[in-house]
């Protein structure tokens, strides 16, 4: 059950309008089996609530309260990861964007399955930019948004799906800064900055960190012989290409979910099937 109380600073028009989106949305994406389903919403007063099917912890809580920071398998995340793509693929196609995916906002069930949570700051990108910015949690915020950008897609979902696999695979968060400019930076120090400046929507500013032009993505999840060497997560070839892709600073070249989801890498264990 979500519980919203109008603020007292005159501004209830828009609280009212932004639960009314979040339910939208979530009505909109009604029967997909990764996304939560809604089952009432209503107004009392000052109030409006949210009812919910009951679903588990979230992600954030099993990573670090059930598995207390230990890493997944590959083949864990492949499975992990084959959900929240198709859940997120399902919002694209009816043309909305999440813009604030991260652990905390997936579920887990009592079987292992997740399920995408919390549609409050999901956009419809029916009318086409400009859209607001900043928006979402800085810390899954694509490469596009940190610089200030509002006429961005759902690559950005793309972007925040590659955080948490990458996070679920070394058990931690690749790029923690505390601020735009050093989560940028971190983000250009190990993935280059070839790959942004040929982004359309660069304008030749300065670059925070990133003084190297290739990517040394690779060199955290290499492949079986380097990671046990190095005591580093394991990455096959497959399923690297799926984490870089979605990992481009460039997001006319980083992957859709669509895109993703049609890689070797998914059909190669045969995870799970999971409704598109």
């Amino acid at each position: 059950m979500k519980c919203l109380r109008a603020s007292d600073d005159g501004d209830a028009g828009r609280y009212l309008s932004d639960f009314a989106a979040e339910v939208s949305a979530l009505e909109a994406c009604s029967g997909h089996p990764s996304i939560v389903q809604p089952r009432a919403s209503g107004h009392l007063g000052s109030k409006a609530f949210l009812a919910m099917e009951f679903v588990g912890p979230t992600l954030r809580y099993v990573m670090k309260h059930v598995r207390y920071g230990r890493r997944h398998t590959e083949l864990e995340v492949r499975l992990l990861m084959r959900q929240l793509c198709a859940g997120v693929r399902w919002m694209n196609r009816l043309g909305l964007m999440h813009r604030d995916l991260k652990p905390d906002n997936v579920l887990v069930d009592n079987h292992g399955n997740l399920k995408i949570c919390d549609l409050g700051l999901s956009c419809s990108m029916a009318d086409g930019p400009p859209y607001s910015n900043p928006v979402g949690t800085r810390g899954y915020c694509a490469p596009e948004l940190l610089l200030g950008c509002t006429n961005y897609d759902e690559h950005v979902d793309s972007w925040a799906l590659g955080i948490m696999m990458a996070e679920l695979l070394a058990g931690k968060h690749p790029f923690h800064g505390r601020s735009d400019t050093e989560d940028l930076g971190k983000i250009l120090d190990l993935l280059g900055t070839a790959d942004i400046k040929e982004w359309s929507g660069y304008n030749g500013r300065r670059l925070p960190g990133g003084c190297q032009l290739g990517s040394f993505l690779r060199n955290k999840f290499p492949c079986q012989v380097e990671a046990r060497m190095k005591g580093l997560p394991t990455l096959l070839e497959a399923g690297f290409e799926v984490l870089s892709g979605l990992l481009r600073c460039n997001p006319e070249k980083r992957l859709t979910t669509e895109q993703a989801l049609k890689h070797r890498w998914f059909k190669e264990a045969n995870p799970r099937a999971t409704r598109s």
